[in-house]
């Protein structure tokens, strides 16, 4: 392995490129990159490329995409002022939780009704008032005598705030999930909310050693485990293979996908194993991950053909997996240049999920690419644009 992590991006891509004796322009045929590209990155001319850019260099070098990303490269994009500004309640709560009223002392069972009904919010997305809940929910978990359900409201909280790309206080907030849980599986899906965070981030090798060691941690034995260390143990292994995939380790994708199939035979239909999200588990989510690895690899065929033998979800449609999995039905039209399919589905979330869709920059690029190919623009995607704050 080429050991290239003390040097800059712009040092390593070269470095690399020249000892496999590839030309830029050689390079920028190879990957797909365009030569201006190639230059400004070896140039460092205030160059950020996105983690899908270094994917297809890293493809053309033969290398994985976190050798040329080193330790520093980030693909995050932090949250807006109106977002920092609506979660600040939850923020100030964390840093010192309110207190309860004499004689006000909830019960384990008011907590955890609590988790439940907010878990129903959650699925509806509707952050502005998951946003105002969280404070209370905060001191209610720190007032019972219950690691589980502390666990579980820490985890919440750190789940959307993730998913509304606060990634620092995420990860904070996660830690102590992971540290008031009082059984391993627990902790996991707090991990497993820790491991996506750092996806989005493009932290490849950050998210793949975090879930690597938590996979060895809580491997069940089939014969006798329960759904829930199953659905876990088994999502673990689905963002490991996400993570191969854009780090251009096909061998431990197909193995790591393998894992999570068979996690997903033994349930044998979705569930909802964990109070403090919606991630669903079962074999209509796994295969909704060949079709997302489909899409972003460029297969826009293979992305759609998979997803007509896919069964349509049956549990929580709305919850934020079923979502993204209609992203990459949209990017994968898009790709194709079905503009009027990639539209369909985007309605489809700006109706259902808006507060959810301005908060992926998934939806960004792929409006971004639309406004880019397109003559013309319909009212319908100028509208589009403004809502997912495409910058023009």
């Amino acid at each position: 392995m080429l050991d290239h992590t003390g040097r800059d991006l712009g040092e390593r891509l070269a470095s690399i490129r020249k000892r496999r004796s590839l030309t830029q322009p050689e390079l920028a045929e190879a990957s797909g990159v365009s030569l201006s590209t190639v230059c400004k990155i070896e140039q460092r001319e205030n160059c950020a490329p996105r983690v899908a850019t270094l994917r297809k260099l890293a493809g053309a070098l033969g290398v994985p995409t976190s050798v040329l990303q080193g330790n520093g490269h980030s693909d995050a994009e932090d949250a807006d002022q109106a977002t920092l500004d609506l979660w600040e309640p939850v923020r100030h709560a964390l840093a010192a939780p309110p207190t309860l009223d004499e004689g006000d002392t909830p019960t384990a069972g008011e907590v955890r009704g609590e988790l439940r009904r907010l878990q129903g919010e959650m699925a509806a997305h509707r952050y502005t008032q998951m946003a105002a809940a969280m404070p209370g929910l905060l001191r209610d978990s720190a007032a019972v005598d219950d690691r589980s359900l502390r666990s579980a409201a820490l985890g919440m909280v750190g789940w959307l705030l993730v998913q509304n790309r606060q990634w620092e206080d995420a990860r904070l907030v996660l830690d102590d999930a992971v540290a008031a849980a009082d059984d391993e599986v627990l902790a996991a899906g707090a991990i497993n909310t820790r491991v996506w965070s750092e996806i989005r981030q493009g932290h490849l090798g950050e998210a793949r050693t975090l879930a690597l060691e938590w996979t060895d941690r809580i491997e069940p034995r089939f014969s006798r485990a329960t759904v829930t260390q199953l659905a876990v143990w088994g999502r673990l292994w689905m963002y490991i293979a996400t993570i191969a995939m854009r780090d251009n380790r096909m061998h431990e994708h197909d193995d790591a996908l393998s894992l999570a199939r068979a996690a997903a035979a033994r349930i044998g239909s979705e569930v909802l194993a964990e109070t403090a999200t919606t991630r669903t588990f079962g074999p209509t989510t796994v295969e909704h991950l060949a079709i997302e690895t489909a899409a972003i690899s460029e297969q826009p065929g293979l992305a759609l053909a998979f997803a007509e033998r896919t069964p349509p979800a049956a549990l929580l449609p709305t919850a934020a997996g079923r979502l993204r999995h209609r992203l990459d039905l949209a990017n994968a039209h898009s790709q194709m240049g079905n503009w009027g399919d990639a539209m369909t589905e985007l309605r489809k979330l700006s109706t259902t999920a808006p507060e959810w869709l301005v908060q992926q920059r998934y939806a960004r690029d792929i409006v971004g690419t639309m406004v880019e190919r397109r003559r013309t623009l319909t009212e319908e995607m100028r509208a589009l644009a403004d809502l997912v704050v495409l910058e023009l």
